[in-house]
Order: structure tokens, then sequence, then C-alpha cells
């Protein structure tokens, strides 16, 4: 098995380097972009953090929030993440997600050049998610999101998109497979269609103990755009005692929704409390990003 997992990662790595999309033709880009700090530590790669996993595991209950200084050197952008998840009985799941993106304030002129009101772009998410337990090592999830972008006083856009995923948990392994952010194209106010980052994905993990107080948790995804272009990550974390963890991981985006950064993350977690980083570098795009999350479990 660990095998097929780095046979996995080095496959999806080399696939990626053919392949582009073009960002500019997809209208809500920020609903790709992954909304946890340890996700974005380890390379963009989302297995275990989606309640598809979670409904497989022991975990009961969840919530967290974090805060992401995004692309300080290209759009920045401050943006805030809201996510609980509660485990009811022993094969459902249900998750939320609220995410407020805010972008920099620019000045409005009028027509003869004189300088008006300010305006801040804003993008907003609110998911929710059902996961369902087949069996004790196969889930199904199916989630649905309302997006909306304000991109000037007079333009807003509004979408939704649902994903669905199936996971499955074998020994140390997960995989996970499906299609995310599926919905209709957004028509711009010139009446050009721009399609939603709709993608196919296929995300694995495996996790193994040294010793007595080392783990190690080795990720890897691939994700089609259907627009075209392929983007993938991979990542690794180190955990002490299940009480302190290094992260490191990369994403080759190409031109997609999530360019191409390197991550290096860290986090502590005492008596269900959880605090997690996340920074960003190798990136004319990203580099610099730098997120926090604060968290509960049990």
């Amino acid at each position: 098995m660990r095998k097929a997992v780095i046979t996995i990662i080095v496959a999806v790595l080399g696939l990626a380097a053919a392949h582009a999309q073009d960002a500019s033709s997809v209208a809500m880009p920020f609903a790709a972009v992954p909304r946890s700090v340890r996700t974005l530590s380890m390379g963009g790669t989302d297995t275990g953090d989606g309640a598809a996993f979670k409904v497989l595991g022991e975990q009961k209950f969840s919530a967290g929030a974090s805060w992401c200084s995004w692309a300080p050197g290209a759009t920045p952008s401050k943006d805030i993440n809201l996510d609980i998840y509660a485990r009811l009985g022993s094969r459902l799941g249900l998750s939320a997600l609220l995410a407020s993106d805010g972008g920099e304030a620019y000045t409005i002129y009028d027509a003869t050049g004189k300088a008006g009101a300010s305006f801040k772009p804003k993008d907003l998410m609110f998911k929710v998610g059902l996961a369902y337990s087949i069996t004790p090592i196969i889930s199904l999830g199916v989630d649905g999101r309302i997006l909306k972008s304000t991109l000037t006083a007079k333009n807003s856009y509004s979408a939704f998109s649902g994903d669905v995923h199936v996971a499955a948990k074998l020994g140390d392994a997960r995989v996970v497979a499906g299609v995310a952010n599926l919905g209709a194209s957004v028509a711009a106010s010139d009446g050009t269609a721009f399609g939603l980052p709709t993608s196919a994905r296929l995300a694995g993990d495996y996790g193994l103990s040294i010793g007595e107080s080392l783990s190690l948790d080795a990720r890897a995804q691939a994700e089609w755009f259907f627009t075209g272009g392929l983007r993938a990550g991979a990542g690794v974390e180190l955990g002490y005692s299940d009480l302190a963890f290094v992260r490191l991981g990369y994403n080759y985006g190409g031109n997609t929704v999530l360019p191409s950064y390197a991550s290096v993350g860290a986090g502590v977690k005492f008596a269900g409390f959880a605090i997690d980083f996340a920074y960003l570098l190798g990136s004319d795009t990203l580099g610099g990003s730098l997120a926090i999350g604060l968290g509960y479990s049990f």
C-alpha cells in the first residue's frame, strides 16, 4: 500500500505538468480554493478534511475558524472561514462552511475623472454537506454551495454548485473520488458565459506510526477541470505524540484557479483544541499567503 501511494504521488505530479487551464475563463474561482489551513499547508491536498471521510472515523464533532491573508503580492484579500461538522448516530454526518473573502478597496471615479467613494469587492460562499456511511469502510458525501461575487458597485453575480464524493477507508490508506462545483455557467454583463471551476477529483493518503511517538501522513491529489487543465498536489505531515505537527507540500496548478506553490505549516493540539499555521511560497501569485486556524473537536 505504501508503494501504491508513492506511485500515485509521482504519477499525478508528472501528469499535471503537461496540462494547463486558462483561469480567466472561470467564474467564481474562489469556490475551488482549499479552506482548511492544514490542507493549504500540505499542497492543497484535501482528503480527510471532508465530511465523507470524517463519517468513517471516530470524530463526532468539530468546529473551527480561520483567517488568511491571500495572494498579498498579486490580488490581495483577507479571508475568513467558519466551519462545523457533527456526526448523528453511527452513519450520518452533517457539515457547514461559511467563507468571506474581502479584496482591497479601490476608488470610484466619475466620467470627469473626479474621485468619489471607495468600493471593496467581496466573495461569499455558504456550503452545507451531508455524508452517509454506506458500510464501515465506504461513504457517500453530497455538498451544495451558494456563491456570490460582488465585483463593482453595480456588478454582482450569484451561482449554485454541488459536489458528489465517494470515500473509502482501506486499512491505513484512504481514497476519495468525485466531482466538485457542478453548476450552470455565469453570464457576465455583456452576455459572455463563464463556467464554474467544475472538476473531477481523485485523492488519497496513507498514515502510519513510527515508533511510540511519531506519526506520518502522506497525501496526493489530482484534479481535472472541465474547462481544461489539471492540477495536482502532494504533502506530508510529521506528528509527535498527537500534540505537535510539521507539514510540507507542493501544488502544481499551471494556469488553473489554484496556481503552483510550495507550502510549509505547523500545528499543535491539546485537549481537543488545535491551532494551525500555513505559509505559501515559491509563487509570484500566492507567495507570502499566510493562514491561521483555531479549532476544537472530539
